[in-house]
């Protein structure tokens, strides 16, 4: 059980310059860390990890070396004792553990090109996204992706599909955050109604 009365526990942290050789547990994960050939991605696997490590061993005091991780047909890590979700962007990594399934992104805020708004959004929210201002519709945008993700990764899916994934209506949560001067946004996707925690952390 949670060590606190929330059922869901989210993380996130700026990234780092990090010893990615330094064994993670299990050793399938550290395997899959050491095949990453690109610097920054192969940085911010390993620490969304470490950040994982953190976040269940506050949430539920779990001792994380002795816990089992498997991966899903589709690549997604799971393990029998808790549900996760993990995320990473450029310059922070994200996590979310919980009691029962759930799904978490992080993007950075930044400019989007506009003929991506209709392969990405549905018809519904493009309709939406053109009654507002021209000044929000980015967010507007930032805002459907990440819960879409965040759906996504809850769900357990092997395709994400994001123009068939409607989230006007849905139950997933958007967060805004700062790291250092950068704006980020987060999306969460867990039960309705639980209770959740959003942390910010530099210690990895």
């Amino acid at each position: 059980m949670p060590k606190t009365d929330c059922a869901t526990l989210v993380m996130y942290a700026p990234t780092r310059e990090a010893d990615t050789s330094a064994p993670l547990m299990p050793k399938e994960r550290q395997s899959e860390v050491d095949k990453c050939k690109n610097e920054r991605t192969r940085r911010e696997k390993y620490l969304v990890w470490k950040l994982l490590q953190k976040a269940a061993e506050q949430h539920f005091n779990f001792n994380f070396a002795n816990l089992e991780f498997t991966k899903t047909e589709n690549g997604q890590w799971v393990c029998p004792d808790f549900y996760f979700s993990l995320s990473h962007t450029d310059g922070a990594v994200c996590v979310a553990v919980s009691s029962h399934p759930v799904g978490v992104d992080i993007e950075k805020v930044r400019e989007v090109a506009k003929r991506l708004y209709e392969k990405v959004l549905t018809e519904e929210e493009m309709k939406h996204l053109l009654t507002l201002p021209e000044d929000e519709r980015g967010g507007f945008f930032i805002d459907a992706w990440v819960k879409k993700e965040s759906l996504f990764k809850r769900d357990g899916g092997s395709c994400l599909m994001p123009a068939k994934r409607e989230t006007i209506g849905s139950a997933a949560k958007v967060h805004r955050v700062m790291i250092g001067d950068a704006p980020y946004v987060i999306g969460l996707s867990n039960y309705e109604n639980e209770k959740y925690e959003i942390i910010y952390t530099e210690e990895l």
